[in-house]
């Protein structure tokens, strides 16, 4: 699966609440060739906020629009999102958008503590408003340590989540390293979320991570692209079969990039659309988003032939 780069496409130097990084992009189709594309940006304290740009793919290098404010900011102090509030995932129930997004608050014994929120809008390129200030999917029995990115599918019955668990945190010379993997989680309302199984676990003892699930379905295949990390992070995809088990093929997937070195050492946090004849995925680079987000592509006869 051979994804051709356009390099990068969003410099953080284009916002001016921005600060530094703009990390894990997350598109929604606004229609025909518009799209919303929210990401989190960093102000001077090194807490992120969300922000959004919209983007023609007719012309990805000339943003339209960019928010001249977040849309949603860090929570108050003292709530799960005191530190960052960090987009995962983007759907629309009825006539109003659910924003899935990663909340973080400083701890002290480890670096940090996240959990999922929810915000809602009534208009996609307006302000999001918190559905509540606290989580409404954090610890539990099931997940006692942290959760964090997922990815949001409605069927006719129920939700299911895919989302980041952390299974523990390991030390190493003095240094504090989570170690999480995707399980899944299933609701009936898209609000209140069960614990139902592990769907990928490490695949050898040098991986650490495995994090924002990001499914993508064609005809009656369905593949999930996902960040995994040894050394520095790598984008990978898995086949899900009909029992939801995941099979990776993360030796499959390439980048060419002939424009720019933004993501010569990593690439994370990819989000995918469909348009036309191509999938589209926007992507990290070197140092989670430093210097903004990248676009590649793939054309649909490529991607079918990786199915």
């Amino acid at each position: 699966m051979e994804w051709h780069s356009l390099g990068l496409i969003f410099d953080t130097k284009k916002c001016k609440w921005i600060n530094s990084h703009a990390w894990v992009p997350t598109v929604y189709k606004i229609k025909k060739d518009l799209f919303r594309v929210f990401f989190a940006g960093r102000d001077k304290y090194n807490h992120s906020n969300i922000g959004a740009f919209t983007i023609s793919l007719e012309a990805p290098y000339n943003i339209i629009s960019i928010s001249k404010r977040p849309i949603l900011k860090k929570g108050r102090l003292g709530c799960f999102d005191d530190c960052a509030s960090i987009p995962s995932h983007v759907i629309k129930l009825g006539k109003k958008y659910f924003m899935y997004y990663v909340g973080w608050t400083q701890g002290k014994s480890v670096p940090y503590i996240s959990s999922l929120g929810l915000a809602t809008s009534n208009n996609l390129l307006s302000q999001f408003k918190r559905a509540s200030e606290a989580p409404i999917f954090g610890r539990t029995k099931d997940d006692p340590i942290f959760v964090a990115s997922c990815f949001v599918e409605k069927s006719k019955k129920k939700f299911n989540m895919w989302y980041t668990s952390n299974k523990y945190w390991a030390k190493n010379n003095n240094i504090i390293t989570p170690k999480y993997y995707l399980r899944l989680a299933t609701s009936n309302d898209g609000i209140n979320w069960i614990y139902k199984s592990e769907v990928m676990k490490f695949k050898s003892k040098n991986e650490i991570a495995i994090t924002r699930p990001w499914i993508v379905e064609y005809g009656k295949n369905k593949l999930m692209f996902y960040s995994y990390r040894g050394k520095n992070y790598k984008i990978g995809y898995a086949k899900i079969n009909k029992k939801k088990h995941l099979i990776r093929r993360d030796q499959k997937i390439k980048f060419f990039n002939n424009i720019d070195k933004f993501d010569s050492s990593t690439r994370e946090y990819s989000s995918i659309i469909k348009y036309k004849n191509k999938f589209f995925m926007f992507y990290n680079g070197n140092n989670f988003g430093e210097k903004g987000i990248g676009l590649a592509y793939i054309t649909e006869d490529e991607f079918r032939k990786n199915l």
